[in-house]
Order: structure tokens, then C-alpha cells, then sequence
């Protein structure tokens, strides 16, 4: 090897390595900023543990949606878009002035519904680039982390809401997009 192809090949090395760096940086900090997104939801009503985990689970996919790049980021930041609707709408209940842990443990789950609902159609929007399974894949991840947070206090009948209401809210938009395609 002459000594212009090992300076090359230094350069390369530490061109590679500053490049995964700031992709990690990156991914932290995104993920950092969709824990404290999501953090009002845990907040409200951390009554299970899994809460906790699900709030984890939601910054690490993305984390590590964007460290992966190509379809898994478009995907989760999609699933992350989607999801925040039911996350956030039990904080919003509470800004109005509800008690929404009092509704959902009464067995009210029509909020998570109609967060499901607005998820869904959220994601077909969102969805214009899907490319596959990576990217269904990190969005439906992501988008189940984020919203469980605000239909964990609903129990098994909240996540069937919400459940049903991403289906039927996604399927109209998706729907009407396979129709023009």
C-alpha cells in the first residue's frame, strides 16, 4: 500500500465514524424528544407500570427506527405523527376540565375510539412513501407504543377502540388513495 491509500483509508474511517455518530446523535435526541412529547399521557394516569414501558418503548423504536434510516424512520415518524392523537387526547380531556382516568376506568373507552379513529386516518395520510414492510412495520409499532399510553387507564376495552378505530379510520383514506392510484 502506498501512503496516499492509507491516508484515504484513515479518512474514509473517520468519515464513516463521524457520520454514524451524528445518525446516533441524531436518533437520541429524537427519540428524547418523543419520550417528553408523549410524557403528559404517562403523567396523567401512570397507574400500570406498563405505562412506563410503553413511554420507553415509543422513544427507543423511534431511536432506533432512525439509527436503521431508510423506511424504518419514515415509517415510525409516521406511526409517531399518528399516534400522538390518542397519547395526547387524555391530557386534552383534562385541560378541558374532564377527569378522563374517571371516564376510561368507568368503562368509557369511546375516547380511545375516536383517538384510533383520528390515528388511522392520520396514518393513510401520512403513508404516501410507504415502502413495505419496514415501513408498516416501525409506523404500526410506533403508532401502538403512543397511543396505548392514552388507552392504557380504558383496559382491554380501550385497546379494542382503539383498535377499531385506527381500522376505521385508515381504511377510508387508504381506500380512496388505492382508488386514484
Amino acid at each position: 500500500m502506498v501512503s496516499s491509500e492509507i491516508a484515504e483509508t484513515a479518512l474514509r474511517r473517520v468519515a464513516r465514524r463521524a457520520y454514524e455518530l451524528g445518525r446516533i446523535e441524531g436518533a437520541l435526541a429524537r427519540g428524547a424528544a418523543a419520550g417528553l412529547l408523549a410524557l403528559p399521557a404517562f403523567l396523567l394516569c401512570h397507574r400500570d407500570p406498563f405505562a412506563a414501558l410503553c413511554l420507553g418503548g415509543f422513544a427507543l423504536v423511534l431511536a432506533a427506527a432512525w439509527i436503521r434510516g431508510e423506511g424504518f424512520a419514515e415509517g415510525a415518524r409516521a406511526g409517531a405523527i399518528a399516534g400522538i392523537a390518542p397519547c395526547l387526547l387524555p391530557a386534552a380531556i383534562a385541560a378541558a376540565g374532564g377527569d378522563y382516568c374517571a371516564a376510561a376506568f368507568a368503562g368509557v373507552p369511546w375516547s380511545c375510539a375516536l383517538g384510533g379513529a383520528a390515528a388511522g386516518a392520520i396514518l393513510g395520510f401520512t403513508s404516501r412513501t410507504a415502502s413495505g414492510l419496514p415501513y408498516w412495520a416501525s409506523a404500526l409499532v410506533a403508532l401502538a407504543f403512543a397511543a396505548s399510553l392514552g388507552c392504557l387507564p380504558a383496559g382491554v376495552m380501550g385497546f379494542a377502540g382503539l383498535l377499531l378505530g385506527v381500522v376505521a379510520g385508515g381504511t377510508p383514506v387508504l381506500a380512496a388513495r388505492r382508488v386514484r392510484a
